[in-house]
């Protein structure tokens, strides 16, 4: 009976030797698993984020030549405020020419109709652009100076600027612009060429400037023409 005994206990604690080992050899089995889940799931967003380091990068790429292109722009629209340019005449930039007029030539002091000479200008420039830029929109900004209206029946600088240039733009569709490449706009007293702190730069920052701008592009580089413009 005793022996009996014996031989049970021995076998209980070979099984339970056994099922110990077996539990064992199951731990590493399952810690592999993990560190190769843990693993994987790292890859993953280590590719994730060199992915977004390489767009992040393109981008700043991207935006650097944005930045040069508007340097330039700038630089060479400042010589041509500099008088390095003379006004009344075409000026070629990198994406489009500009010509820019001034508003005595167009209109009489604080009216938005149109005199002679300036339909006369008017003329002039319309046929530069059906001869040379006759694939390109045209913008048209009318500016004012910063005085006050008070004797005409204008509200402010923006409705006077607005009616001047849309009076231009009526001309030059008169003159043979089509409509669909004409762009009226206006900047009112808010993009002065020169302080308006005399008669001499009010007089000057009155004028209407045209844009021949490349089709296919964006307004963009007229509106850094207009930032340097009131930069200066």
């Amino acid at each position: 009976m005793t022996r009996m005994l014996r031989t049970g206990a021995l076998s209980i604690g070979y099984c339970t030797f056994a099922l110990a080992l077996m539990s064992v050899g199951c731990g590493p089995d399952a810690k592999d698993q993990k560190i190769a889940d843990l693993t994987s799931e790292n890859d993953q967003l280590k590719g994730e984020l060199e992915d977004r380091d390489r767009k992040f990068n393109d981008a700043l790429v991207r935006q650097g030549d944005s930045q040069s292109t508007i340097d330039e722009l700038n630089q060479q629209l400042a010589k041509l405020r500099a008088g390095q340019g003379k006004e009344g005449d075409w000026v070629t930039m990198p994406s489009f020419d500009m010509i820019s007029v001034p508003g005595s030539v167009l209109f009489d002091s604080g009216k938005a109709d149109l005199t002679a000479a300036g339909r006369a200008k008017l003329a002039q420039i319309s046929s530069d652009i059906r001869s040379r830029y006759s694939d390109r929109d045209i913008y048209v900004f009318g500016h004012t100076d910063n005085q006050p209206i008070r004797k005409s029946k204008w509200k402010d600088n923006w409705e006077l600027g607005a009616h001047r240039s849309l009076s231009v733009i009526r001309a030059m569709r008169d003159l043979g612009i089509p409509n669909e490449s004409l762009v009226q706009a206006n900047c009112g007293e808010y993009r002065p060429k020169l302080e308006n702190s005399n008669d001499r730069n009010r007089f000057a920052n009155r004028r209407v400037e045209f844009y021949a701008v490349k089709k296919g592009g964006s307004a963009l580089d007229v509106s850094t023409a207009l930032r340097s413009t009131s930069d200066e």
